[in-house]
This record gives structure tokens, sequence and C-alpha cells, in this order.
């Protein structure tokens, strides 16, 4: 009985020459390139977030509005981390995410 081979297919959508697995110039990641990218998603999200709700909380305590400007400020918050999150992929779509330089054109 003959063995069994595995039939290795290309992308059906994409040339082989457009596929990140063919591209040898292609700078990696590191883990540690993760854990930055991860950190500054991180910060990005949280902190306006959480920011903007804090302040929220503590106006509505002094003005009497509770729950008015904790949605309000929630509201602001994801609206500044949807900005940063786009300014984020902004930038690393210019620099590679690796924040080196794009050897490929």
């Amino acid at each position: 009985m003959a063995p069994i081979r595995a039939l290795t297919l290309g992308s059906a959508i994409l040339a082989a020459s457009d596929r990140c697995e063919s591209n040898s110039n292609m700078t990696q990641l590191t883990p540690m390139g993760l854990v930055k990218i991860l950190g500054q998603v991180t910060a990005i999200m949280v902190i306006p977030i959480v920011g903007s709700v804090v302040v929220g909380l503590v106006l509505d305590r002094v003005l009497a509005s509770s729950p008015l400007l904790v949605l309000v400020g929630l509201a602001v918050g994801t609206i500044i981390a949807a900005t940063g999150i786009w300014l984020l992929i902004r930038a690393g779509v210019r620099n590679g995410y690796t924040g080196g330089h794009d050897h490929g054109a």
C-alpha cells in the first residue's frame, strides 16, 4: 500500500507572491514586540474609558445628575479609545508594525 501524501495547495485567492509566507524580506514580530503592542492597545483603550467614566462619576455626584454624565463619559472615552486604536493601526501600517522599514518595496 502506498503512503498517503499530504496535498498542499496554494491559496485560491492570492498568488504566492502576494502571501506573507512567501515574502522572505518581511520582518517578523518577536514575542516582546507582540507584548509591546498588547500593552499599547490595552493602555489606549483602558485609560480613556476608565478615566472618562471616573470623571463622569465625580461630576454626577457633584451635580446630582446620575447616571447621565457616566454614560456621556463612557461614550466620550470609547470615541477617544477608538481614535487611538485607529491611529495606532495607521502608524503600524506605515512603519510595518515592527518599527523597521519595508524591505519588499
